[in-house]
């Protein structure tokens, strides 16, 4: 078991506060477990508790439950009532398992899902979760050969249009092409880059790679439009984030309103105080900022207006049934007339039909991304377009 955000009670507490932290979570251990069963603090904020005689599953599952009920009450330090979420691995000794290494290894990855699923919860490890364990493994070592190599990350740019349907923006999309696998979906090892803390060089290399091909384009005389690229939660609010694209800038002589970042807008509730600083400082690189997937995050319309944003980006899960749906297309309309009340851009992403384009356009949207346009293409096919200054 471990104690979630442990590290925040040493750092503004102190050191003595978290020592008394850990005894009283040995003693709450102690009032839920048998005489015969063994407690010991494994190291920093981890525990270990070996049931003796556990004589079911339905006993293994209730002394879970017992050591979260005891974990939930707050304690106090220094004055302060605190509440430390807990995640706890369970693994079952069975002739399968070769000693108590094995044991321990497959309680902490049974405990590595519980922080996964939310933490303050129990999971029992599986076969599944070590068949996931080994390819996060296998794919970390992989993606960071990948991302050191010039061969197998690319870009393509899907492109936005206005509604004479000429070129107005581009959005970069990562494409990998494993030696081995072929090309994977962004869609499999993005999620898998977002657990690893991966996603960081990822967002460099795509940075990197969409700033060098903004630089060919300006050299070959393709009409240049802004290029939007998606950054991620842990990248906004990393402390090196405004240093890296400000040298970045320099180094590729980028006309900064040419850059673009979308912005999921899950992400921004996650840390909205962290997210709002880093969104105000890269505004004031002259970078454009548009919220992504905007109608499926649940944010507050009070955050919204606090946001330093230029482009509102509807959901493709709403376009699709527009012109069709009531719910959507009403959903739709006020998205449309919030971004003109707040003078924000808005796109319509996911238009595959001229009903749905219809639609849009008759109730305010003029720029546009889907496939009824143009599918993702590659950098060469970029200057025969036809381009037009928003």
């Amino acid at each position: 078991m471990d104690l979630d955000h442990f590290k925040n009670i040493n750092d503004t507490l102190g050191h003595a506060a978290g020592d008394n932290l850990l005894r009283e979570v040995a003693d709450r251990l102690t009032n839920v477990t048998a005489a015969e069963d063994t407690i010991a603090r494994w190291g920093g904020d981890e525990f270990i508790v070996l049931l003796n005689n556990a004589e079911s599953i339905e006993l293994i599952h209730e002394r879970a439950t017992q050591i979260l009920a005891q974990m939930r009450k707050p304690i106090t330090l220094e004055g302060r009532e605190i509440n430390i979420p807990t995640s706890i691995g369970i693994s079952i000794f069975s002739a399968s398992v070769k000693g108590a290494s094995k044991l321990i290894q497959q309680a902490d990855i049974a405990m590595y899902h519980a922080k996964q699923h939310g933490r303050d919860n129990y999971q029992v490890f599986s076969q599944e979760m070590l068949n996931k364990s080994i390819r996060q493994f296998n794919f970390e070592q992989e993606m960071n050969k990948a991302l050191q190599l010039e061969d197998q990350i690319h870009l393509v740019f899907q492109p936005k249009v206005n509604t004479k349907k000429n070129v107005v923006g581009l959005e970069a999309l990562i494409r990998w092409e494993h030696p081995t696998e072929g090309l994977i979906s962004p869609g499999e090892f993005i999620p898998l880059a977002e657990e690893s803390n991966l996603i960081i060089n990822v967002d460099r290399k795509v940075i990197n790679l969409v700033f060098a091909q903004l630089n060919q384009w300006k050299e070959e005389g393709t009409p240049l439009v802004s290029v939007s690229i998606n950054l991620s939660g842990k990248h906004l609010v990393s402390n090196d984030l405004i240093p890296y694209i400000m040298a970045q800038l320099k180094i590729h002589n980028i006309d900064p309103s040419l850059v673009e970042f979308e912005i999921t807008e899950g992400v921004l509730l996650t840390d909205i105080e962290r997210s709002i600083s880093a969104m105000t400082a890269l505004k004031e690189l002259q970078i454009k900022i548009s919220i992504d997937d905007f109608g499926t995050g649940y944010s507050s319309l009070n955050y919204l207006k606090r946001l330093p944003i230029d482009i509102l980006k509807i959901d493709r899960s709403f376009v699709d049934e527009c012109a069709s749906t009531k719910e959507d297309g009403q959903i739709c309309a006020t998205i449309i007339d919030l971004s003109h009340n707040l003078d924000l851009q808005v796109v319509a992403e996911g238009v595959e039909t001229e009903a749905q384009l219809e639609f849009l356009h008759k109730k305010g949207c003029n720029i546009f991304q889907g496939y009824y346009f143009y599918k993702p293409m590659l950098a060469k096919e970029i200057k025969n377009l036809p381009f037009s200054k928003v």
